[in-house]
């Protein structure tokens, strides 16, 4: 099956589920941190999947049911002494390389990027895999903690005691209300992560289109990218999603998903670059192969302007 293809068999996956009532991203576990799905990844690297792949195999994941998060080549589980089970059906991924070519005195980046395909198979669809490993169970006030100092970090100006949380491109300023407010802290500091990946977007930071009004295709498009994005954030840092606040965009994103099925893999790449641009890295939960890195301490991170007045923007 050709990857468009792909984009369009499982763009009509989500537009079922959407169809239901249920959110973009209706794979995804909502609330509790110790229940949501975290990052499909290759257990060879200990890295998670980016991009359009991530979503093919959260889909996938989704579909078939699989509570594992391991995914790896038919090659890598021989490598390991495990075995491929006969009739198992694989998960179509690629990756691009953009290959370099001399132009005078500098290298610069071939137009033609060279797109490679590779096959994947779920651990659960695999005999003799060793036990999947656990990440270190960290406590409430840990992971807070994780996601306090990335939103420091960021230099976001955060605004508290607005009516509701938005992020104002004009002024450049997210909007919260203050976190008693919240059903709880962690709903705080999701939403608070879900305004600071809009504030990525300004034209001095990644540029995304900003200007849609409510109920355009454009705003979707922005709201599903930020979305995808503090999903990847929470899930990372530990402290839990709920995806369950979006059914105002549900018409929307069906719209885009019919359109567009492409824009789904979009989405999640540009969601990506809100990570690396935020540097996850820096902060996230510890990983699932390698050894946790030391924990960075919050009060050697900028902290942010935050006021306590009402501010007008524009909600998300």
């Amino acid at each position: 099956m050709k990857y468009a293809d792909m984009a369009q068999a499982q763009a009509a996956v989500l537009i079922a589920e959407m169809e239901k009532g249920h959110s973009f991203l209706p794979f995804l576990k909502p609330g509790d941190p110790a229940l949501v799905n975290g990052l499909p990844y290759n257990p060879t690297t200990g890295k998670p999947y980016r991009g359009g792949n991530m979503v093919m195999l959260w889909i996938a994941g989704m579909v078939d049911g699989y509570e594992d998060r391991r995914w790896l080549t038919y090659k890598q589980a021989q490598a390991i002494g495990a075995q491929v089970r006969k009739g198992a059906k694989s998960v179509p991924l690629r990756y691009v390389i953009f290959p370099d070519k001399e132009e005078g005195q500098g290298v610069i980046m071939s137009s033609k990027p060279r797109p490679f395909f590779f096959n994947v198979f779920n651990a659960e669809q695999i005999d003799g895999m060793p036990a999947a490993p656990s990440r270190e169970a960290l406590a409430p006030e840990q992971r807070n903690a994780q996601c306090e100092a990335l939103l420091r970090g960021s230099g976001a100006e955060i605004v508290h005691g607005t009516a509701s949380p938005h992020y104002a491109p004009g002024s450049d300023r997210i909007g919260l209300p203050h976190p008693e407010r919240f059903v709880s802290y962690e709903a705080y500091l999701a939403t608070a992560l879900h305004e600071l990946a809009h504030w990525t977007g300004h034209p001095s930071r990644l540029n995304r289109d900003l200007s849609g009004a409510f109920g355009s295709l454009s705003y979707a498009r922005e709201e599903m990218v930020a979305e995808t994005a503090s999903h990847i954030l929470a899930v990372e840092l530990g402290i839990g999603h709920d995806v369950s606040q979006h059914a105002a965009y549900l018409s929307m994103w069906i719209k885009i998903a019919q359109e567009e099925p492409g824009y789904l893999y979009q989405a999640a790449a540009s969601a990506e670059k809100v990570c690396d641009f935020l540097e996850i890295e820096r902060y996230r939960h510890a990983p699932l192969v390698v050894e946790p890195e030391q924990a960075l301490a919050p009060e050697a991170l900028p902290v942010p302007v935050v006021r306590s007045m009402p501010e007008m923007g524009i909600s998300f």
